[in-house]
């Protein structure tokens, strides 16, 4: 059996206030014995986010998705090489797309947290804000949150100093499931200290996800990251992708 992915992009209520588009995007793929899943919350400031959001999800999925090696067997140095170099990539691409547009590179600006997982355990990988926790018997590894000098401030993969800002987070095996999400979900995701999942909401999504198939359960999935009362907890767009290990 194979992992079961989902995942939603939900518009926050200050970008339909401001009519702004979803600065938010997420993109997955199973690979042979795992997948690669990547959540991109472009910056409010940045005029065309929202294209580098879906450009850079997609990009580095498919180039991680296509990779040969499993991720686990590689050591921190190479599974970081292997990362930037899809990241590369796709910064690339968005600096040709300004060149060719009259744009500057950082109207494209977003931020990326990952998860490349193969049978036996992989890799978080992260720029920026959002949050990725990968859930283990003996508990949640999670890749927080970086922010600058100020709560406000984050760093983006268009910035000059992105490898710098580049985490990697190890998942060992065994794990249950992964959630990747942008700030925007982080509200009600996880706990007050975002140090784990908050079991009340994820408990019974798990359940439902488990018995869904992946249309069904992506459009529930949009539902609850639309629904009305999360307005009164963020007013920023919402992203979680959701991954179930199959069962041991």
């Amino acid at each position: 059996m194979s992992w079961q992915l989902f995942g939603a992009s939900a518009i926050g209520a200050s970008h339909i206030a401001g009519d702004l588009p979803c600065q938010d995007a997420h993109a997955y793929r199973r690979t042979e014995s795992g997948f690669v899943g990547v959540v991109c919350d472009g910056a409010g400031s940045a005029a065309y986010s929202d294209i580098g959001a879906r450009l850079v999800c997609a990009q580095v999925v498919d180039v991680l998705a296509d990779a040969i090696t499993p991720p686990e067997t590689l050591t921190a140095e190479v599974a970081r090489d292997r990362v930037a170099w899809a990241l590369a990539g796709a910064r690339n691409r968005l600096a040709r797309r300004a060149v060719a547009e009259s744009h500057a590179l950082k109207d494209y600006a977003c931020t990326v947290v990952g998860a490349w997982m193969g049978a036996h355990g992989g890799w978080l990988f992260h720029i920026g804000d959002g949050l990725g926790v990968a859930r283990l018997a003996s508990g949640d590894t999670v890749s927080a949150p970086e922010n600058g000098e100020y709560a406000n401030e984050t760093f983006f993969l268009t910035g000059r100093d992105w490898t710098t800002h580049l985490r990697m987070t190890p998942v060992e095996s065994g794990c249950e499931s992964v959630l990747l999400m942008s700030d925007g979900a982080m509200g009600f995701v996880m706990d007050k200290g975002g140090r784990q999942v908050y079991a009340p909401f994820f408990d019974p999504v798990a359940r439902f996800l488990r018995s869904s198939d992946e249309t069904p359960g992506n459009e529930a999935l949009q539902a609850t990251l639309a629904d009305a009362r999360t307005h009164g907890i963020t007013g920023d767009d919402k992203t979680l992708l959701i991954a179930l290990a199959p069962p041991a």
